[in-house]
């Protein structure tokens, strides 16, 4: 058969054990670095031109590409994951949060992720549902809509109760409503939010460092909404935001590539697409599971979790 690109895909990875919030869903320090030998042993490790060119069809490789890409431009992906990388003289592909760095806020994902982790997950839903159902009892009774297979399916790591909740949080609820409910409880459980942001976000310095040691560097939208929830001006204003403070704080690149907040086929539309063509970014990564070979659309390059990278 043919050689295939592979695109896996990190998000928390971290000393779990060690840290404040050990029930994070990620991957251990140590667990990463073998899977990164074992990778290398296995594949040859891509650069994000390389897998360019190979996908153009210009590059035929003599076995199977591996490409690592970490989502959200995490502080422990600097402190942690790219001394490995570079250790090994192997490129990774950040992508950044741009909002999040500029404004040290904490995206509403990360709240949510972060509030389970410190709670019991029925004492916060409850506490949430609760909120939410004083603002906007309509909008609580949504719950009970979601699609239980489409929850299963995008967070396939949850169970169904906790797949469920985060299918409502991120896709059903109105943002500015759903916002406003979980800051007021991250600030209550959690603390100042600015203060969270710096620890859980590499910062501009960081990430200039990251691309310092070999890294590329990529966007991740300014406030990692889902492209296709969001009305044409505001993902016009969130993109354009986000190339440009790209530019404005990192030294330029061959390529700069994308990564879709979410990253399945109905987070993302056609015109963001043209959006990002527009912006001259290279190609953008989806979160839907498969390898890649020549001929592949650039602009929904999919990528393999990294619990499933080896297999």
């Amino acid at each position: 058969m043919d050689p295939a690109l592979r695109v896996v895909m990190y998000h928390y990875v971290r000393d779990l054990p060690n840290t404040p919030f050990p029930s994070i869903k990620g991957m251990l320090t140590g667990e990463f670095i073998q899977q990164v030998r074992s990778l290398k042993e296995r594949y040859e490790m891509a650069t994000m031109e390389s897998a360019l060119a190979f996908l153009n069809g210009g590059y035929k490789p003599s076995r199977d590409l591996c490409l690592l890409t970490f989502d959200d431009g995490l502080k422990e992906h600097w402190a942690e994951c790219t001394p490995v990388l570079a250790e090994q003289k192997i490129q990774g592909l950040f992508f950044l949060i741009t909002g999040c760095m500029e404004d040290h806020c904490v995206a509403p994902v990360h709240m949510n992720h972060f509030l389970m982790a410190s709670l019991d997950f029925n004492e916060y839903k409850g506490a949430f549902l609760r909120r939410l159902r004083e603002m906007s009892p309509e909008a609580s009774a949504a719950m009970d809509k979601v699609d239980l297979a489409d929850a299963v399916r995008r967070y396939r790591w949850d169970t169904p109760e906790i797949a469920a909740f985060k299918s409502f949080f991120n896709f059903q609820l109105d943002a500015n409503l759903r916002d406003r409910v979980v800051r007021r409880m991250f600030v209550e459980y959690l603390g100042d939010e600015a203060s969270f942001s710096k620890d859980l976000y590499a910062s501009w310095e960081e990430a200039r460092q990251m691309r310092a040691a070999g890294m590329m560097l990529g966007g991740h939208s300014h406030q990692h909404k889902p492209l296709s929830g969001v009305s044409e001006q505001e993902l016009d204003g969130d993109l354009k935001n986000c190339r440009r403070l790209l530019d404005a704080h990192l030294t330029p690149q061959p390529v700069w590539p994308f990564c879709y907040p979410y990253g399945k086929k109905d987070s993302y539309t056609g015109h963001a697409v043209g959006l990002l063509r527009d912006l001259e970014f290279a190609c953008a990564f989806s979160t839907e599971s498969g390898d890649n070979r020549p001929g592949a659309p650039l602009y929904s390059i999919t990528r393999v979790d990294c619990k499933l990278a080896l297999q």
